[in-house]
């Protein structure tokens, strides 16, 4: 007794989560992901380098401000009161103007602190990556630093202007900026990513999807013809591919439903044969009595009636036989070319007196192959070439059967070349399909040319037609060379 399977548990969240990353959409949604984040940094970081310089900008045209706020008064001379607002509206501690190479001290509200935390910003002759950098450095500085900035002055005539400040207030607003800026920049980032994921998902994930589904389904049931796969007009591969498939669905159904006929037809042919062998058995046993009888007609019909009768079984016994033929798989060995067609014309032309072998094959050649499907091959091709000529070859004409064999490329050549009257056009181009005869007047059940190339094949080579005319046909095998 067969016990049911059990039902499948359903996946629980971490397959299901695993199955989504595998997936196409969940690659799709990792790479949206790294491009948001990529676009943050790469918008974050300029933003940030220009509002550090925009600030320390601002404090220097306060500073200037302030500076010529103290130039109005007589002889420079305000209260310290008045000194101290003016520097701390500015939010520095010390302005200083640098005119015609001589360096003077305008503002000052306290002692400076030690050289060691004093870090100078020249935004006189600054490049883009000094900006960039001392943003950055600003950002992760540790506390207690102070900052020397030199610009170009905004409102009078100078080399430059110099304000010393203290840097932990810029520390505050960068990281105020950076949070605030943060926020805004990801959201938007986050609905462009959002965005751009659905569209790509809608445009590409989805066609994909179904299209690996339907062939998934297609592949456990091909015969299932509710299956259908999609087929857009789509002019991309994604398009290409959903025709591609459903031109193919259709191709395998087909061949499908062919392999079936055939199979129902093979059956029957396998039933009829076995009473057809029967039946020409007791054919074959009257054909023997007719053949002793004493009537002279009836006599020379007999030898007539019993060749039909034994092409009659051969086609039968031959056509039972490819049906249920299940070739072994080569084995392959190193085989001498020389030996193995000179065994196997000494097969091959045993009924065919008159006709000789003879042989063109480069020294020491061999080739891959099975020697047991080599010598199947090489007899089915010989004994052909021989059939050819003594059907339709006059008595006086040269019958002989060349094998010529040389290495070209790394491959094993092989040529069997007769001098019959050719092969018909009507039967070049089905030459090799089963059941096919070049001589159906000569008994051939059209098998021996099919299963010739399918032994080549097997083997990792090819059997051909290369050449047939009235002088003659040439057959080609190519195999690997040893």
């Amino acid at each position: 007794m067969t016990l049911p399977s059990p039902p499948a548990r359903p996946a629980g969240p971490f397959q299901r989560v695993r199955a989504f990353i595998d997936s196409l959409a969940g690659r799709l949604l990792a790479l949206t992901v790294m491009a948001v984040i990529a676009g943050e940094i790469f918008v974050f970081a300029p933003a940030l380098a220009g509002f550090h310089e925009s600030w320390l900008r601002e404090r220097v045209s306060l500073a200037q401000i302030a500076a010529l706020a103290l130039e109005v008064t007589p002889e420079y001379e305000i209260a310290d009161s008045l000194e101290y607002e003016l520097l701390t509206n500015a939010g520095v501690q010390r302005v200083a103007m640098q005119r015609d190479g001589e360096r003077v001290l305008l503002l000052e509200r306290e002692p400076l602190r030690p050289a060691t935390h004093v870090v100078v910003y020249d935004y006189t002759q600054a490049t883009g990556f000094q900006r960039f950098r001392w943003s950055v450095e600003t950002f992760f500085a540790p506390p207690g630093r102070a900052l020397r900035v030199l610009s170009r002055p905004r409102f009078e005539s100078g080399e430059f202007i110099e304000i010393v400040l203290d840097e932990a207030p810029l520390k505050r607003a960068m990281e105020r900026f950076a949070q605030s800026f943060a926020r805004i920049s990801t959201l938007i980032l986050m609905a462009a990513g959002a965005l751009i994921y659905v569209a790509l998902t809608a445009a590409f994930v989805r066609p994909m999807l179904d299209l690996t589904l339907a062939i998934e389904r297609f592949r456990d049931k091909p015969e299932d013809v509710s299956i259908a796969f999609p087929r857009s007009q789509r002019t991309d591969e994604i398009g290409r591919a959903q025709r591609a498939a459903a031109d193919m669905a259709e191709q395998v159904r087909n061949a499908l439903r062919q392999n079936e006929r055939l199979a129902a037809l093979g059956a029957a042919v396998a039933r009829i044969g076995h009473d057809l062998r029967n039946m020409l058995s007791t054919a074959q046993l009257v054909a023997d009595r007719l053949a002793q009888s004493e009537d002279p007609a009836v006599r020379q019909l007999a030898p007539r009636l019993e060749r039909t009768i034994d092409r009659a079984a051969g086609l039968a016994a031959s056509t039972l036989k490819y049906g249920r033929a299940d070739e072994d798989p080569p084995v392959l060995t190193r085989v001498i070319v020389a030996d193995a067609a000179e065994e196997a014309a000494a097969d091959a032309l045993i009924g065919f007196g008159g006709t000789e072998y003879k042989h063109d094959i480069e020294k020491g050649l061999a080739c891959v192959a099975d020697p047991d499907h080599l010598h199947r091959i090489l007899v089915n091709l010989i004994r052909n070439a021989g059939q050819a000529m003594k059907e339709h070859t006059r008595r006086d004409k040269d019958r002989s059967v060349l094998v010529r064999g040389m290495r070209m490329e790394g491959r094993c050549e092989i040529e069997v070349i007769d001098r019959g009257p050719g092969v018909r056009e009507n039967l070049r181009a089905r030459l090799f399909e089963p059941f096919v005869s070049a001589a159906p007047e000569a008994g051939g059940t059209g098998l021996g040319l099919a299963i010739a190339r399918e032994l080549t094949r097997a083997m990792g080579g090819e059997l051909e037609l290369t050449r047939t005319g009235a002088e003659g046909s040439t057959f080609k095998i190519t195999l690997p060379a040893a």
